[in-house]
């Protein structure tokens, strides 16, 4: 998800398992009576805290307690924005300049003990208000608050946003008294009336304010959790501003408005999500797309939700262990490990009928994704050389790498957009994103003597860089000896750095990479949401880690970017993805195909390649699962 959702190759998994996978046997007795799904995550959850998430491992935990204003319809599609938090769809000018949105009235956040407690001990909960969304984006407007993701979308776009930014600064990092300053374009018209003004039409804002990031902020939460502490006599003490600390870390106060709440979390461990029973009515969608009522997924029309009382993650970082567990029933779905691909699934990339005997399904489905190998365009190499870059790209046989590494889940990337969204066809295929040995060879002598001009490399020097994986296992390895032998065909020396994903986007952040596997799954279906990658101010901002700045970029994405869906919006995005193709901030590599297995008692199963929050809807049959032997 931010950001907006850059993901690693290594966290496919994660979006594919979710959400059922590992059961621990130690939890029998503590969720007893309860219908309990058991899943995974294979990469360290970054953040709990809304404004600063900005990676699909976060969002997939963080969409199950917070809510945006908007979200999207289950079944429908394509995609379909809907009403969540507010009472309808906003209420926006004719100069596209002011939204005016109702907030619902019956929302009201998960009960916890920064709302006080009941003469009996129990917390208190209220209900949420404009004020609250006010609160969120002064958060993501903070200087103090690391959000250079989601404060991206927002900093020229919103009336004072830079403004209330610099105004923070003049505050000490624990002094919350810089929430009292007004953010001119974000008002709280009434209890239950937001407003937002506009310095410039910004079409995707309805698609921004469906992203947890902007969730509903609580100022009591700040009060109790952020500024001060347990005094050891049920009460709390006062922190001094210098040990305060402005982002959220505590599970606890992950105070949210959804299906669950977190009621456990340890990072790199168990995290345990229950039913929030102070959260409003919601009910299954009772229409579908096409094919829908066939397949099942409207059998629970109108019945409320959810249908599970407890999800329970555990952190495991192997697919084979989740395979094992899923061939002895005790757990409910999995993803299929590369080294038992074609014992599932046939030549046609269908479930072998072995498998289907025993009622295993297949659901494949594509994401709204692409995945890179990012060329750092700061970096004294890399920066310094086009040529260098297209050669790179050339060389690459990214038919194999989906093949080899992927059994062939996946298409290959030809350009910087997925091929589902709006003007991915029109722009067409990049010139580079083709194998082509004799051509990388000539632009590799290009190469050579662009870096010698340069004075960055001697006439016989060789060229050697640093590649970063998100990953530290076996099939990282892997990978990287395939990445190494790729670029050894043109002469280029590939060091391979091994990393988990927390530290692989630090030094990203930092621009302390040359060569890094990453890629970015969509936000909202937009092509925007991928461009703005390459924009030459969100370098500063967070979003463009590749560090690639063209100014003729630059215009035309300023001119798109404020306009409504049109063929001349059209023409402008075809313009800057052949700019991009030609420059080559990144080697394309693949658009995902994910292949998850499920136990038949596993219901209304269908993945939604945009929207999180999701695993309210699914359903398990208990009593088939423990008929064929499942937990």
């Amino acid at each position: 998800m931010k950001w907006f959702y850059i993901v690693s190759t290594a966290l496919v998994a994660l979006l594919s398992l979710s959400p059922f996978i590992l059961a621990p046997s130690t939890t029998t007795e503590q969720f007893k009576g309860k219908i309990v799904a058991y899943s995974s995550y294979g990469a360290k959850i970054r953040s709990l805290d809304p404004a600063t998430c900005g990676d699909v491992s976060s969002s997939v935990i963080q969409g199950n307690f917070y809510e945006g204003l908007y979200g999207y319809d289950f079944l429908a599609r394509p995609v379909k924005l809907v009403p969540l938090l507010a009472q309808a769809m906003p209420e926006i000018s004719p100069d596209g300049l002011t939204y005016t949105i109702r907030v619902r009235e019956d929302v009201k956040y998960r009960r916890n003990p920064c709302f006080g407690t009941d003469a009996d001990g129990t917390p208190k909960t209220r209900t949420v208000t404009a004020d609250d969304f006010v609160l969120a984006v002064k958060r993501i407007a903070d200087y103090h608050v690391e959000t250079p993701m989601s404060f991206a979308f927002i900093e020229d776009k919103v009336v004072g946003a830079k403004r209330y930014r610099d105004r923070t600064q003049t505050y000490a990092r624990g002094d919350f008294d810089r929430y009292k300053e007004p953010l001119e374009g974000v008002r709280a018209i009434d209890e239950h009336t937001l407003q937002i003004k506009l310095n410039v039409p910004f079409p995707q804002l309805v698609y921004v304010l469906a992203l947890t990031n902007y969730a509903p902020i609580p100022r009591e939460l700040v009060d109790y959790y952020l500024a001060s502490r347990d005094d050891g006599a049920g009460g709390r003490t006062p922190l001094p501003l210098e040990q305060r600390e402005p982002l959220i870390h505590d599970f606890r106060a992950a105070v949210g408005t959804g299906a669950y709440y977190l009621s456990q979390f340890v990072d790199g461990g168990d995290i345990i999500l229950e039913r929030n029973e102070d959260c409003r009515d919601e009910y299954y969608p009772s229409e579908g797309s096409p094919g829908d009522a066939e397949g099942g997924l409207l059998a629970d029309a109108g019945k409320k939700t959810p249908f599970i009382d407890t999800q329970y993650f555990m952190f495991i970082s192997e697919d084979y262990t989740m395979w094992k567990l899923f061939l002895s029933k005790q757990i409910d779905s999995t993803g299929i490990p590369r080294q038992v691909y074609n014992q599932i699934i046939g030549p046609g990339k269908e479930l072998a009928d072995e498998w289907a005997s025993q009622g295993v399904r297949l659901v494949k489905y594509s994401d709204p994704a692409v995945y890179w190998l990012a060329f750092n365009m700061e970096d004294r190499v890399l920066g310094a050389s086009k040529s260098l870059r297209q050669a790179m790209c050339l060389c690459f046989n990214v038919e194999d790498y989906v093949d080899v590494l992927h059994n062939g889940r996946g298409i290959r990337a030809v350009n910087m957009i997925p091929s589902s969204f709006e003007a991915h066809d029109e722009a067409g295929p990049s010139q580079y994103a083709r194998l082509d040995l004799a051509a990388a060879s000539q632009k590799l002598q290009d190469a050579r003597r662009e870096l010698s001009a340069a004075g960055v490399l001697g006439a016989d020097e060789e060229i050697t860089l640093t590649l970063d994986l998100p990953g530290r296992d076996e099939e990282d390895r892997r990978t990287g000896e395939f990445i190494q032998k790729q670029f050894r065909q043109i002469g280029v020396k590939l060091k391979i750095e091994l990393n988990d994903w927390p530290t692989l986007q630090s030094k990203v952040e930092k621009k302390q990479t040359q060569v890094y596997a990453m890629g970015w799954h969509a936000d909202y279906p937009d092509p925007e949401n991928f461009l703005q990658l390459y924009y030459g101010p969100n370098i500063k901002r967070g979003t463009n880690n590749s560090n690639y700045s063209n100014p003729l970029f630059d215009r035309l994405f300023e001119r798109a970017a404020i306009m409504p869906p049109s063929p001349r919006r059209t023409e402008l995005y075809v313009q800057m993805i052949r700019i991009l193709n030609e420059d080559c901030p990144v080697l394309l590599l693949s658009e995902p195909i994910s292949f998850v297995l499920f136990h038949d008692w596993v219901r209304n199963v269908k993945p939604h390649p945009i929207g999180y929050g999701m695993s309210k809807y699914r359903r398990l049959d208990v009593s088939r699962r423990q008929a064929q032997g499942g937990r």
